[in-house]
């Protein structure tokens, strides 16, 4: 379970990316994914890492894709 910003999996990312209305849109180069939110066309590309956890720079590229407030992600990591 993620701590703040930290210890992120794909699990994680997923689910609070589908809690905040963002659905799969495709499969990208190698092991990449697309997920988009239809209201404000934000795309957040996912690397899918299997079970390792992302490292914090990547995960502050895909807050900084989500177009959501970095408090939004704490605030969901510390239900």
């Amino acid at each position: 379970m993620p701590r703040g910003l930290l210890n992120w999996s794909y699990k994680d990312v997923t689910e609070f990316l589908k809690d905040h209305g963002f659905e799969f849109k495709e499969n990208k180069k190698g092991s990449h994914e697309a997920w988009i939110h239809n209201e404000t066309q934000a795309i957040v590309d996912i690397n899918f890492n299997g079970s390792k956890e992302f490292p914090p720079r990547t995960l502050e590229t895909m807050i900084r894709q989500s177009k959501l407030d970095k408090k939004e992600w704490r605030m969901w990591a510390s239900k």
